[in-house]
């Protein structure tokens, strides 16, 4: 002990040089990280990519990479630009010359997205920042978990079920057109102007509610709904400043700023919410249970038909979901469920403002095959799908403008892509908002909105035959729902869902573009118009209370 207190006592540490050395080690290790390992030694090197600088970088801040065009620029377009120029493998640059690899070949696509769909998980940050809205339910579970989940989900989403469900959801959008007609013939020259971005969403969350889980959420008719104010608070508010410091600095949505504290209680009434509503359909299907309530008998909305299916199951080994899973699913529901559509519903009634014909083709359409809903015609999934020119027009809004415009993936382990080498770790992006518009899959007019294009030429007249018609080779870059194993399962209840609204929306209203109004396209969790869509709505001519019905 002697001799080494000896030592230790002729040992002098000076503070100055100790911290120098730690400040040089870890100077050269960040070196290394953002200049010499992307440029001189990753793998990823190899695959063509834009230069590593920005147009935005006016003041040459290193290590941005090519981050400024995609903060800067509306989604999808830098990413374009880049696979129109360097092809279906791109690597390009984020912050700290992070190397990040866009997909736009459909061998990449399907290699990510479909044999290996399960190599390549969602970023956790992605996982961090939604998990907290949706929980860990189907679209965000991964490998086995999710596996199981969307095995348990697929009879709830199954072709019967939802057209079944056509008249549940036909309930809120009819209240939401009576509203809006309402607000015509109320205001000054019968000509309405106000923002169609929140009804659309109280609306589109009754229908989830009713669908869902048979469960009036009465977010129409009551403004201050616990729900629609908190989603609201989520989908609506933040900066993407403010999105930027929640994703990359976990710590930073625990600081109290009050933009935190709303969207903490905002999250907190969700989960109440979500609580009381799985003790409720649990309590509901151990009732029937006990009576004996044959399957007619009982709810089938989709949380009562997965709950039924998960009690078939028996037993957690043979593949039941818990109670915290199935609650998971109700999170899910309720954002996915009504948000995506709600977007989509919002872009589709400003597109048609400022494309009138095409707006008038699909109300003429909707007035012929199913008349007005005031005369009673039952409105049915079939005759809704058999409506070729309003089936054209979602699918091109889907191309037009996706409701999610990028989506990335995390490579768990090392891989080859197209013959490049993919390290371990290596983050890569796929952006339906870029392939959509492609001129090389689309034509010259790919940034024009032609439902024409997904109708059958010989349909056409002679000059709307110039427009690329879509053939299933050109399938792989329309992936609005993405695809694989992990393509969206709700799919289909969302475009039978947007066609009903579009039906109670148009037959008696038409819309115009508000002078003045402006606004960008934000990505949140969906693309959202921020600050919202404001449109002048009035009655179609030969509509309205007076009107004889036809």
């Amino acid at each position: 002990m002697a001799v080494a207190s000896t030592l230790l006592s002729s040992v002098q540490i000076d503070p100055l040089t100790t911290l120098g050395t730690l400040v040089a080690l870890l100077s050269s290790y960040l070196l290394y990280k953002v200049y010499f390992y992307p440029n001189f030694i990753s793998p990823l090197r190899h695959i063509p990519g834009p230069p590593n600088e920005s147009k935005y970088n006016k003041y040459h801040i290193p290590f941005v990479g090519n981050f400024l065009d995609i903060l800067i620029e509306e989604a999808g377009v830098p990413h374009r630009r880049w696979i129109e120029e360097y092809g279906g493998l791109v690597r390009y640059r984020g912050l700290f010359n992070n190397q990040r690899i866009l997909l736009a070949d459909p061998k990449a696509i399907q290699h990510v997205f479909g044999t290996h769909s399960y190599k390549y998980p969602k970023p956790n940050r992605v996982v961090r920042i939604l998990g907290q809205i949706i929980g860990r339910g189907v679209l965000l579970a991964e490998g086995d978990a999710h596996k199981k989940q969307r095995k348990m989900l697929n009879p709830a989403f199954g072709h019967k079920h939802i057209k079944d469900m056509v008249h549940i959801m036909a309930g809120p959008a009819a209240m939401l057109g009576k509203m809006w007609e309402e607000r015509v013939d109320q205001a000054e020259n019968k000509v309405a102007e106000f923002d169609i971005t929140t009804d659309l969403g109280r609306a589109t969350l009754d229908i989830i509610g009713l669908a869902g889980f048979g469960y009036d959420f009465q977010a129409l008719t009551n403004p201050n709904n616990e729900l629609s104010q908190a989603y609201c608070e989520l989908f609506n508010t933040s900066s993407n400043i403010i999105q930027l410091l929640r994703a990359f600095i976990p710590i930073y949505v625990h600081i109290p700023f009050e933009h935190n504290r709303r969207r903490w209680r905002a999250i907190h009434s969700i989960d109440r919410v979500s609580t009381r509503l799985i003790a409720e359909k649990l309590a509901q299907a151990l009732a029937n249970e006990k009576a004996g309530n044959d399957y007619e008998e009982e709810g089938k909305d989709l949380m009562s038909i997965l709950i039924r299916g998960n009690e078939q199951v028996g037993s957690l080994e043979d593949g039941k979901l818990t109670d915290q899973e199935l609650k998971d699913q109700i999170l899910t529901f309720l954002a996915a469920g009504h948000e995506t559509t709600s977007v989509t519903v919002t872009w589709m009634l400003h597109v048609l403002s400022i494309y009138p014909e095409a707006q008038k083709r699909v109300r003429n359409e909707l007035l012929t095959e199913l008349g007005r809903p005031d005369e009673n015609k039952p409105l049915t999934y079939d005759a809704l799908n058999a409506l070729p020119y309003l089936n054209a027009c979602v699918k091109e809004l889907l191309r037009f403008i996706p409701p999610v415009p990028t989506t990335s993936r995390i490579a768990s382990e090392d891989d080859n892509i197209l013959g490049y080498e993919i390290p371990k770790g290596t983050q890569v992006f796929l952006s339906p908002a870029a392939l959509h518009k492609l001129k090389s899959v689309y034509g010259e007019d790919a940034e024009e909105f032609k439902p024409e294009r997904w109708m059958d030429p010989a349909t056409l007249t002679d000059n709307q035959t110039t427009t690329k018609h879509v053939t299933p080779d050109m399938h792989w870059a329309y992936v609005p729902f993405l695809t694989g194993p992990r393509n969206c399962i709700g799919s289909k209840f969302a475009l039978i869902e947007t066609k009903i609204l579009l039906y109670y929306l148009l037959v008696d209203l038409e819309y115009h573009p508000s002078p003045g109004f402006t606004f960008k396209k934000a990505a949140r969790v969906t693309w959202r118009p921020m600050p919202g869509m404001k449109l002048l709505v009035k009655r179609v001519q030969g509509s309205g209370p007076a009107a004889v019905p036809r």
